[in-house]
């Protein structure tokens, strides 16, 4: 059974022809000229002595353009990748060559390195001469080719992930291992396309090569110069010799492609891992001085412990982290960045490697990288190619990477996302069992991570810190909604308007709550203050609305509309979400109750909340903690 393939949309059919036209449009000229192709000269015409003159001197300079234009293009298209400020300037500047008429770029080399030329009294003392001799064909078949590599590469380069390259460069590579052993094998099939083209285009080059080296036999005559000379005496023979250049350039074109053409993206499988050896992986990986204390944004993240970063998308959790890591600059941050490692939801693992080489990068010891994949579990994905692993299988092989590099430091945003629950448990265990090892900040959005992993949390809005503290304390006393929602209770914001003997009544947003003070002595509550009401969504129940004023002993009863009713993830409660004044409730009920009640989209129900199940304290203050 053959694999599936993508089915893909059809393209209109104006595009279909005006495709074909434009394909006919090359292909044309060049059946045309095979037609008139004497074919029974060409033994002839190759034995012909003038004509090895023309293919040595071709086939040389254009050798040789090749090896320089590879040699400064490669660098020029990398450099450009990382270059902030002009890189378009500098990418137009590149193409000049190409669009320059040919004869123009000849006089421009003359101006620059010819016998009278600016650089003329340098190149008199070094005893060196390119106008009007070999040499000086190599430098314009070199001007003309080099955009053809750097176009080429450089958008290879600018398809590589950058992920690829800050997280290798924050397991601790040089930017010259970086270079050598991950982008320029990722950039090979780039490399030999654009070597390809350049060297093509150097056996075709013809005006800038007759205007500033000359038509010199058997030293600067090419054969693009010598089929032109031969259609005025012998058309014959330059039909042969324009064949001959054709199949050269379409064999090295065929040649050039072949890498990418060879080159298959394996298919991710399904694999049985091994368990994870937490005692034996947490020794592996744990940094020999500790973890170090961070300080970002005038904030505290305590050494040797895991801190839970939170806030809504968009709060400017990644940004932080990019900068406590050293991949951003600006912010207020103190941590020395040489012992952090940042893992993002994408692996960055190095694409032509394989697990245990991208491991190895690190480790730098292939003894060291078995061990640690055994302890991990991961030691069926060794010698499996990184594109074949699946998403999850990634993930974890990039955490354990990350972790290879003993950090003292670890950021983890939101890396398990991938995961599946069981391989995501486990791993979640060692980073608790861990969690004295290193100073460990957790972007999470997973209420279950926060609560059972982080002993500090830091809240996040607008791009700001705005509370820190420790975990216990934030989630039972949220200081934004974004938190309560966080810990599954409701937060009400409101000012006071009542103080009683043990309740105390606050008005938010149309709605009135009545609750206990949960006020430390030294901020007691009074009227005019602003103050915040949480409870359980637990606490709540819902009614049809009633006149009854003794029905229950309740003193919160609100009325509300049914937005939606959902079922929980493990079917064992239903969920109505009603909207109560300015506020949005989510409470659980059974579905029985659902069924009674009739409850569905639109209807006016009533919240009923006793007193006794709701916390009233002063409004949150920033906190900062140690």
């Amino acid at each position: 059974m053959s694999a599936p393939r993508p089915i893909l949309p059809r393209p209109p059919v104006v595009v279909v022809v005006l495709g074909v036209v434009g394909l006919l449009l090359i292909l044309g000229p060049v059946l045309a000229l095979g037609v008139r192709v004497p074919w029974s000269r060409v033994g002839e015409v190759l034995a012909d002595p003038d004509t090895a003159q023309l293919l040595t001197v071709s086939f040389a300079s254009a050798a040789w353009a090749t090896v320089i234009t590879v040699g400064l293009g490669v660098p020029l298209a990398v450099w450009l990748r990382h270059l902030r400020r002009g890189g378009r300037l500098v990418r137009l500047l590149v193409l000049l060559p190409l669009a320059m008429p040919p004869v123009v770029g000849g006089l421009a080399l003359t101006a620059a390195v010819g016998r009278r030329g600016v650089t003329a009294p340098l190149l008199d003392a070094l005893g060196l001469q390119f106008a009007f001799a070999f040499p000086g064909v190599v430098l314009a078949h070199v001007f003309i080719a080099l955009p053809f590599v750097v176009v080429t590469v450089d958008a290879a380069a600018r398809q590589l992930d950058p992920e690829v390259g800050a997280s290798a460069a924050g397991v601790g590579m040089s930017p010259g291992e970086i270079l050598r052993k991950i982008q320029l094998p990722a950039l090979l099939p780039a490399i030999a396309t654009g070597a390809g083209l350049a060297f093509a285009r150097s056996l075709g080059e013809f005006g800038t090569t007759l205007t500033f080296a000359g038509s010199m036999p058997g030293v600067t005559r090419t054969m693009p110069l010598g089929i032109y000379l031969e259609r005025e005496t012998d058309p014959g023979r330059a039909y042969v010799l324009g064949a001959v250049l054709i199949i050269a350039a379409v064999l090295v074109l065929g040649l050039a492609a072949l890498p990418a053409a060879l080159a298959r993206t394996p298919e991710p499988r399904a694999r049985r891992l091994g368990e994870l050896d937490l005692e034996r992986l947490r020794t592996l990986t744990a940094p020999v001085a500790g973890g170090q204390p961070v300080l970002a944004g005038g904030t505290a993240f305590p050494a040797n412990r895991i801190t839970a970063v939170v806030g809504p998308n968009g709060s400017g959790k990644s940004t932080l982290m990019g900068r406590v890591a050293g991949r951003l600059a600006g912010g207020d941050v103190d941590v020395d960045t040489r012992g952090v490692v940042l893992l993002t939801q994408r692996p960055g693992l190095p694409p032509t490697a394989t697990v245990a080489g991208a491991v190895t990068m690190v480790t730098r010891d292939a003894r060291r990288t078995t061990e640690l994949l055994d302890a991990a579990g991961l030691t069926p994905l060794r010698d499996i190619a990184v594109p074949a692993l699946s998403g999850g299988q990634a993930a974890q092989v990039a955490l354990l990477r990350a972790l290879a590099a003993r950090p003292s430091v670890l950021i983890l945003d939101e890396p398990l996302a991938a995961v599946d629950v069981a391989s995501a448990d486990r791993w979640r265990r060692l980073l608790a069992s861990a969690a004295q090892d290193r100073t460990t900040l957790l972007v999470t959005h997973d209420p279950l991570e926060v609560a059972t992993l982080s002993e500090h949390l830091v809240v996040l809005a607008g791009g700001e810190i705005t509370a820190a503290g420790p975990t216990a304390d934030l989630l039972t006393r949220p200081p934004d909604d974004f938190v309560a929602t966080l810990a599954g209770i409701v937060r009400i914001v409101g000012i006071v308007t009542a103080e009683e003997v043990d309740t105390v009544t606050i008005l938010g947003q149309e709605l009135e709550v009545t609750g206990t003070s949960a006020a430390p002595r030294e901020q007691s509550l009074r009227v005019g203050d602003t103050a915040v009401a949480t409870f359980a969504p637990e606490a709540t129940t819902l009614r049809l609305p009633t006149t009854d004023p003794h029905r229950e002993s309740a003193r919160n009863v609100w009325t509300g509309v049914v937005e939606s009713v959902s079922a929980t993830t493990s079917g064992a409660a239903t969920i109505v979400h009603v909207t109560v004044g300015g506020h949005r409730m989510s409470i659980p009920v059974t579905r029985r109750s659902v069924l009674e009640l009739g409850l569905a989209p639109g209807t006016t129900i009533e919240c009923v909340t006793k007193a006794v199940a709701i916390n009233v304290y002063p409004q949150h203050r920033r906190i900062r903690g140690e």
